[in-house]
């Protein structure tokens, strides 16, 4: 039986690439992630989630900007973030092909109870200038294995080109970011979002299973709600998804585990 990080959507224990151009929301939709994964909330307000330790990596956001956006998301879905188990670097310099630092992050996997979430943001920044090839995907994939062995769930943020304008059910992200056959090969299933251009701050948000047993495939719709103060914030999810009706908490979810 699957065990699920997040109801239908996540694995426990599986690597997963969110894909999506600049200021597409994945910065929005990981730091939700994580709160919700630290505390056992529901993600989005439906997605059943197996609260578990989180560890978050910001190499793209800077402190200060990441700082505050964390703090309103946990504001607004009112969660005391010393309380939880949640554990954030923002700008500590962290690359993927330095030893010392891939064995500290191993250990500290280790150290956790149950399957700790370990979200990277972003592949780029990390990968320090080292630029994808058709022939080189081997140490990428090296190190999804490296972290899941260690006994991790794994999300990588990675951002792609400029998105051409088209249909929701016709866009191929195959196509539209440099590299990211090779990317996302390394990976167990991807998930790609962009920004829908209106009024409103709402994203859209397709998953890409591969081989992975996701029961999710369509795209859904979240939308971003805020004060007027930009004091909190959440991302809502909008579509009634019809996939989790009718499936017991008991045969998708393990035991929680003590924060």
């Amino acid at each position: 039986m699957t065990r699920w990080l997040v109801q239908g959507l996540i694995p426990s224990g599986s690597s997963l690439v969110l894909l999506g151009e600049i200021h597409s929301g994945k910065a929005w939709l990981v730091e939700q992630l994580a709160v919700c994964v630290a505390s056992g909330r529901d993600f989005l307000d439906t997605f059943r989630v197996d609260q578990q330790h989180v560890i978050l990596i910001d190499e793209d956001s800077g402190t200060s900007s990441f700082k505050r956006r964390f703090g309103r998301l946990a504001m607004g879905l009112n969660i005391d973030l010393t309380k939880v188990p949640v554990e954030a670097y923002s700008k500590s310099g962290f690359l993927l092909y330095e030893p010392e630092r891939r064995g500290w992050l191993r250990e500290l996997i280790k150290k956790k109870r149950g399957t700790p979430l370990v979200i990277i943001d972003n592949l780029e920044r990390i990968m320090g200038g080292w630029e994808f090839g058709e022939s080189e995907q081997a140490p990428l994939s090296d190190f999804c294995h490296e972290l899941r062995n260690a006994g991790a769930t794994l999300l990588i943020v990675h951002q792609t080109g400029p998105r051409r304008q088209v249909r929701v059910e016709d866009w191929d992200v195959h196509k539209e970011a440099y590299g990211f056959t090779t990317v996302v090969e390394c990976f167990d299933f991807a998930i790609a979002m962009f920004r829908v251009p209106t009024a409103q701050t709402r994203f859209v948000i397709k998953p890409i299973p591969r081989e992975s047993r996701v029961k999710i495939s369509r795209p859904f719709t979240v939308a971003l709600q805020e004060d007027e103060a930009q004091t909190w914030a959440r991302l809502v999810l909008e579509d009634d998804m019809v996939e989790l009706k009718g499936i017991r908490s008991s045969d998708v979810l393990p035991k929680v585990v003590e924060s």
